[in-house]
């Protein structure tokens, strides 16, 4: 009997440490966003807000199933709203992009595109889950 018993509370206390390990990235979690704020031919800014604050990174490129570049987002004063501004973009190409802490995903797979050369900017241009 104390054997069963011995092995149950270790299983729960397993449990209950490995339900712990996944809160971090879990309290992570965005509440608004990503939104492709601004976008022209040549530049993005994706923002985004998560319940605390927390260091991201936005992964992106033009293949949804190869996001290879990287640029870290900027804080706002209470670490909470993130910012990042994407350069050197190509002109009237679809972009993905995700939202990555810790090395894990926080985000849906979301995409905007560039305008064309000439054209004026786009302003809070939603983003299109995949």
């Amino acid at each position: 009997m104390k054997l069963s018993l011995a092995f149950l509370f270790i299983c729960v206390f397993a449990l209950c440490f490995a339900a712990g390990q996944n809160s971090s990235t879990q309290d992570q979690q965005i509440n608004n966003g990503p939104v492709a704020e601004y976008v022209s031919d040549s530049n993005c800014t994706i923002g985004w807000s998560t319940r605390v604050a927390g260091n991201m990174t936005l992964r992106y490129g033009t293949d949804p199933g190869k996001l290879t570049l990287t640029k870290e987002a900027v804080e706002s004063n209470d670490g909470r709203n993130h910012h990042v501004r994407l350069d050197g973009l190509t002109p009237n190409t679809r972009y993905y992009f995700r939202v990555i802490t810790a090395g894990e995903a926080i985000s849906a797979t979301g995409t905007f595109q560039t305008v064309a050369t000439g054209e004026p900017p786009v302003k809070s241009k939603a983003i299109i889950p995949q």
